[in-house]
């Protein structure tokens, strides 16, 4: 049984992650894959995005600058990411370090247009590039805090006798702007009578002998080492095997080569910058407004290794008491870990032994009732369900049921427990119906006159085995007709505006009978005269058709705007609108009021949805706007009617904004407007409003609204965007 209650609990919830959005995510790093700095940014972004709701698929793309970043290369990898996006796009992008930075900062427009950014890796106090163009464009900064001064003067204050320090640096990217920090904190450290010596050449061999020449009362700061003066790329582990042969106190300024020999120090921590873009990058994602973005600066942390503190001789007093350490000497139990477990279970052995024996009968009793009060809970649960709920084994075979599925088949438990499924429920005798429910897939069946859903899944048995499935049976003919209902009054509503289409069709109309009346004379006159060639009769013919034409696209449009949308599904909602305002302008021209459209995003507007109600919707507003302006007319004699249609298309959804210059909308009415049955027309129904609302927010999941605006009324619709167009 609770093996069953889990299984029917994991099913039910299974549903929640339908709603879980689909996120496409670009890392893009300055450097190389297998650079700690570059991997532990990455780290900390991947493992904030996956503990979100929603789905989020991380692509990374290293631009390798360490190694190589030549003009000629620049270009050619301009050229590279040229194609890399010709077939893809992203929800945002986290650009990681100056080189990447300035790389998006120079081709956004031609690679990363309208995409969101996040920036990262940039110094607070030597940013390399200007600060503010990224301010001006409003796009996310996270800045890193490269602590120089700080660990400098922690390193002489932690070690008092200090006589040299030996700093190593290099000039690649980022590195070269911090340099002249370093020479003005050595010179301050020189003043209290330390040598410091700075090496920025990169030659590996020198560090090395440098390092090993050091007096005894020396320290080294390493800060980076990337490449030798002559531009030669020096891997990551030739450089820590370098820092390793150190005798004296290391530390370092990053956590690059943190747990690889380094004391540590006030360290920038490449992970930390991670979580902290990761987390700008949910927040745009999350928050449709369009936010004011200030700088974020990430500090560094205080981190130390204890393996090397030892291995230098530092006291472990002199580090601060918020650092992170790591490589802690292991506790008395930690390293004899199995002699303490062999202690406790061979000396008290007999004594538990003795206990056991005492009270294992009494949990044995306690544990039998717990089981009892867990199953009759469970059964409790099971039967408060409205739902029908039955399992059944591998055989077909009933091995337990609740109390609406007794009502059901209108029998006992005790009727229906070990019985065949198909002898007591007849509606899955059929075969087909059979395999269906041992394949898990949904069934929908009928009984008396009631539409039903049957929902399945597999469940185990005490040996972690296949033991069966159990099924969900729920009663969907009140759902079912509900959709009928509400399709029935959507075209009921529909037909309302069928009056307004009419007359628009007649005044439409008008025009191409007069011309085929004028072509009658002509050819009766050419005839009697003798007048009358085979090039007139195809002149005729020709004109003859063009109106008869024109006539019937009139009727096809009528008929299209009348017919139901039975499924969703793409349409252009620019091409719609032309459809709907080629129906209604003659109407509108004849009640002297103008009809502007613009369709602003000037592309093609893919919407997902019922295109025949989304064009009813339209038709119902602009009747309204034009019985606003008919309104309106009355005190004003004067005043030029105008109904104005503008169409926007964004990232996730589409607007369409119609304003009229009518009467316009009292507040308490505007709150009232989108209740069934309210209207302000002596002889209107309530329902265009209502359904309007209807088909926009339940059938195709957007938004409508009503505002006041100067001299009128604007209604704003927005639906969201078609994916599979997008």
């Amino acid at each position: 049984m609770r093996f069953l209650l889990s299984s029917i609990i994991i099913f039910l919830s299974c549903y929640g992650s339908l709603y879980a959005e689909n996120r496409h995510i670009l890392i893009l790093q300055s450097y190389n894959k297998g650079l700690v700095w570059s991997d532990n940014i990455s780290k900390g972004i991947e493992d904030t995005l996956l503990l979100q709701q929603d789905h989020y698929e991380i692509t990374t793309e290293y631009m390798d600058t360490k190694k190589i970043n030549s003009k000629e290369y620049m270009n050619s990898l301009y050229k590279l990411f040229v194609l890399k996006m010709e077939n893809q796009t992203f929800d945002a992008i986290i650009v990681a370090d100056n080189e990447a930075v300035e790389f998006v900062l120079k081709y956004r427009n031609e690679l990363f247009k309208n995409i969101p950014l996040v920036f990262c890796g940039i110094d607070k106090r030597d940013p390399g590039l200007d600060i503010n163009i990224i301010l001006n464009k409003n796009i996310p900064l996270i800045l890193e805090s490269k602590e120089i001064k700080v660990n400098m003067n922690f390193i002489a204050k932690t070690l008092p006798n200090l006589e040299q320090l030996y700093i190593i640096n290099d000039y690649t990217g980022a590195s070269v702007l911090v340099n002249h920090t370093y020479r003005n904190e050595g010179k301050k450290l020189e003043e209290k009578g330390i040598k410091v010596t700075l090496n920025l050449n990169g030659n590996l061999e020198q560090i090395k002998k440098d390092i090993k020449n050091l007096p005894k009362n020396s320290a080294v700061l390493f800060g980076s080492l990337f490449r030798d003066k002559e531009g030669r790329y020096i891997p990551y582990y030739d450089v820590n095997d370098v820092l390793n042969s150190s005798k004296v106190p290391l530390f370092s300024m990053s956590d690059s080569h943190f747990g690889k020999g380094v004391i540590g120090g006030y360290l920038l921590r490449g992970y930390d910058l991670g979580v902290e873009s990761a987390k700008q990058v949910i927040r745009i994602l999350q928050t449709n407004k369009k936010l004011k973005y200030n700088p974020i600066i990430v500090p560094s942390k205080w981190s130390f290794d204890c393996k090397a503190m030892e291995k230098y001789n530092i006291n472990m007093d002199k580090i601060p008491k918020d650092a992170i350490i790591i490589n802690l000497p292991k506790t008395f139990f930690e390293k004899h870990k199995k002699l303490v477990e062999y202690a406790f279970i061979i000396f008290p052995f007999l004594l538990i032994s003795l206990i056991f024996a005492i009270i294992n009968n009494y949990q044995k009793y306690k544990l039998s009732q717990k089981l009892k009060g867990q199953s009759e809970l469970q059964e409790v649960l099971l039967n408060n369900i409205q739902n029908s709920i039955f399992w059944i084994d591998n055989q077909f075979k009933i091995k337990g049921c609740n109390n609406s599925f007794c009502k059901l088949l209108n029998l006992k438990q005790e009727e229906i427990i070990g019985k065949d499924i198909c002898k007591v429920f007849f509606n899955l005798c059929n075969l087909q119906i059979k395999n269906n429910l041992k394949s898990l897939e949904e069934i929908e069946f009928t009984s008396d006159e009631k539409i039903f859903r049957l929902t399945s899944q597999m469940f185990l048995n005490n040996k972690g085995e296949n033991g069966g499935v159990v099924s969900i049976i729920t009663n969907i003919t009140e759902k079912r007709q509900l959709e009928v209902n509400t399709q029935f009054i959507i075209q009921q509503s529909k037909l309302s505006e069928v009056g307004e289409m009419l007359s628009a069709i007649v005044h439409q109309w008008k025009n191409p009978l007069v011309e085929l009346s004028a072509i009658a004379h002509k050819m009766m006159y050419y005839d009697k005269k003798n007048k009358l060639t085979s090039d007139d009769i195809k002149i005729f013919y020709d004109n003859i058709m063009t109106q008869t034409i024109y006539m019937s696209d009139t009727i096809d449009g009528f008929r299209d705007f009348i017919r139901p949308s039975n499924m969703p599904k793409a349409f252009n909602v620019d091409t719609g609108l032309q459809e709907v305002l080629t129906l209604l302008s003659h109407s509108l021209k004849y009640s002297h009021i103008e009809l502007n459209y613009e369709n602003k995003s000037k592309a093609y507007c893919f919407a997902y949805g019922y295109p025949n109600e989304f064009k009813q919707v339209v038709v119902s507003i602009i009747n309204n706007a034009k019985d606003a302006i008919n309104s309106a007319k009355k005190s004003n004699t004067s005043l030029k009617g105008l109904i104005k249609l503008s169409l926007y298309k964004y990232t996730d959804n589409i607007e369409l904004y119609i304003e009229d210059n009518g009467c316009g909308i009292k507040d308490e009415i505007i709150k009232q407007l989108f209740n069934p049955f309210f209207t302000t027309k002596s002889k209107g129904d309530g329902f265009g409003l209502y359904m309007a609302k209807l088909i926009i927010e339940n059938k195709m999941h957007g938004k409508i609204k009503v505002s006041q605006i100067l001299n009128g009324t604007r209604v704003s619709i927005s639906i969201p965007i078609s994916e599979s167009i997008k």
